[in-house]
């Protein structure tokens, strides 16, 4: 469970994150080009004030 860092409400998880006028959502890589994917950006919204927080539901591959 995740807590709004703006109001302290709990926050609603794991809604997909899209850019608009694409399927294909957000990824993050290690600096560089062509570089692995290290997942997919899965988002946090406080239904109290509008906060939103993006995150990786998997962090084991930043370590790596």
């Amino acid at each position: 469970m995740r807590k709004c860092i703006r109001c302290d409400f709990e926050m609603s998880e794991d809604f997909d994150v899209k850019v608009e006028g694409g399927a294909y959502g957000l990824k993050i890589t290690k600096p560089g080009i062509f570089k692995e994917n290290l997942g997919k950006v899965h988002c946090a919204v406080c239904s109290k004030c509008g906060y939103i927080e993006f995150y990786l539901k998997d962090t084991t591959k930043i370590s790596e």
